[in-house]
């Protein structure tokens, strides 16, 4: 059911909500690829890519079979050619 809400919060683009709901199903699980992924691509879109870093990367490393590891790995590239803003 979290997993539901986290989906439908990410399409209606709140993401702040999404990644509390990320953060409870981490409570679950908390070395779960897929979810640490999704909170990493929850960061990303709240312009928190330092953060996104370390989870998209957790990722790559637990899953590198996974097909959506490719693309992962292409925005974890893009988000270490940026500089960092900190707010």
């Amino acid at each position: 059911m979290l997993d539901t809400l986290k989906a439908s919060l990410m399409e209606e683009n709140q993401m702040e909500l999404a990644l509390r709901t990320s953060e409870a199903l981490l409570q679950f699980n908390p070395e779960d690829p897929y979810e640490i992924r999704d909170r990493g691509l929850i960061y990303a879109q709240l312009d928190c890519e330092h953060v996104a870093l370390n989870d998209l990367s957790y990722f790559v490393e637990q899953c590198p079979e996974d097909p959506i590891s490719e693309m992962i790995r292409a925005q974890i590239n893009n988000i270490a050619h940026k500089h960092i803003v900190l707010h």
